[in-house]
């Protein structure tokens, strides 16, 4: 009998031995009664049998580390309720510094009556310093953040004084290029006349920069309010608006999209389709400047296509003409101050989405924008909160 009981706790230990938790009982007094091999070597012994009898005290890890797992130790037994899954730290033998996902349960005897603690746990290093390491960069990638949010008020702050500020002496020069023309234009030969001319245009195109300035400094400020309203009526106000460039050129404008309510900003939202739709109209050398609107609704967004038969951008270009101040064509060709499109691009950010070109054949440019549905849950991306 006695030899059967020897070979079953030989058997049970050599099992203890090949599972890869780390493994050990105590008496009540939070003596070590028995490990596995794996918990042996963790703390600095060459055999399991080497810790019976031993403490915490005894053991590769420090006198606080000691005291907090006796801590533990007293809880468990006292109560008689298990602490399962709780994370620690430990100094095992070379040192170094692991961390345990670690279970202990109270150890009953056949009267019921408490006489230790069982102890189990796992090592979880890697991953502890995986989410330590993550949250670090957390950390960095916020304060990074709050740098670049600082400094984008900054700039736009900049941008709109400057721009706002550079307006009146711009109107003075304007207003003094006016009264020279009336008074003195007859005293001058043609190539005088040509000159003031040149000054008349710079003036009047740096007026166009300034409100187009102020326009792409104002786009994320708070206090344009998102809202439902139908893509219909927001397309029809911008046909009008567009009526007398329409006729003048001779452009159509064909709506093929079904009417549904969307969550936006329906002034920028107007903005960018007449910015799109102008853009379509004055870089086009067709005898009939046409204009198709098209609408599809995905899953999560809304997909707007905005095509036209004009003279076509070339896919290399999908980053560029999206900057701010980037032209393709000449400005004596096809004027404009180059900072549409880079509005555009700004108003689909501020409703998540995004916008990108195609080329079309034979010739002409699609626009396609997404506008994010998430939206319509209520949500002001400009100021971050949903509304209640």
């Amino acid at each position: 009998m006695k030899a059967e009981l020897l070979q079953r706790e030989k058997l049970l230990q050599l099992v203890l031995d090949n599972i890869p938790s780390y493994v050990f009982w105590k008496d009540r007094s939070s003596v070590y009664m028995g490990c596995n091999q794996n918990f042996a070597t963790s703390a600095g012994f060459k055999h399991p049998e080497d810790l019976i009898g031993k403490t915490d005290f005894d053991m590769a890890w420090s006198r606080e580390q000691s005291l907090f797992f006796r801590k533990i130790d007293k809880a468990v037994m006292d109560s008689g309720t298990a602490q399962i899954n709780y994370e620690e730290s430990q100094t095992i033998n070379d040192g170094s510094t692991r961390w345990l996902r670690t279970s202990k349960i109270p150890l009953f005897n056949a009267s019921g009556k408490i006489i230790g603690i069982l102890g189990a746990y796992e090592d979880i290093t890697d991953r502890k310093l995986m989410e330590l390491q993550l949250i670090e960069r957390n950390k960095m990638l916020e304060q990074v953040n709050k740098k670049l949010e600082i400094a984008n008020v900054d700039l736009e702050q900049f941008a709109y004084a400057t721009s706002h500020d550079l307006q009146e002496p711009l109107r003075m020069i304007g207003g003094f290029i006016g009264l020279f023309e009336m008074k003195y234009a007859n005293l001058l030969d043609e190539e005088g006349k040509e000159y003031l001319n040149f000054v008349k245009d710079g003036a009047s195109r740096m007026s166009r920069l300034i409100r187009q300035i102020l326009i792409y400094s104002k786009l994320e400020k708070a206090e344009v309010k998102y809202q439902t309203i139908a893509i219909t009526d927001i397309l029809d106000e911008v046909v009008l608006d567009l009526y007398a460039l329409t006729i003048e050129k001779q452009a159509q404008i064909e709506l093929k999209i079904k009417d549904v309510d969307i969550y936006c900003q329906p002034e920028r939202i107007k903005m960018l389709f007449s910015n799109l739709i102008t853009n379509g109209i004055k870089f086009n050398e067709s005898a009939i400047p046409t204009i198709v609107i098209e609408l599809q609704e995905e899953d999560h967004e809304w997909l707007f296509t905005v095509s036209d038969n004009g003279i076509g951008i070339d896919s290399e270009f999908q980053d560029y003409i999206f900057k701010p101040f980037k032209r393709l064509n000449t400005r004596n060709k096809f004027p404009g101050s180059g900072v549409g499109l880079s509005i555009c691009k700004r108003i689909t950010n501020l409703h998540e989405g995004n916008i990108w070109i195609s080329r079309n054949k034979p010739k002409g440019t699609s626009f396609h924008f997404t506008l994010s549905k998430a939206l319509s849950i209520g949500s002001n991306p400009s100021q971050g909160n949903p509304k209640k």
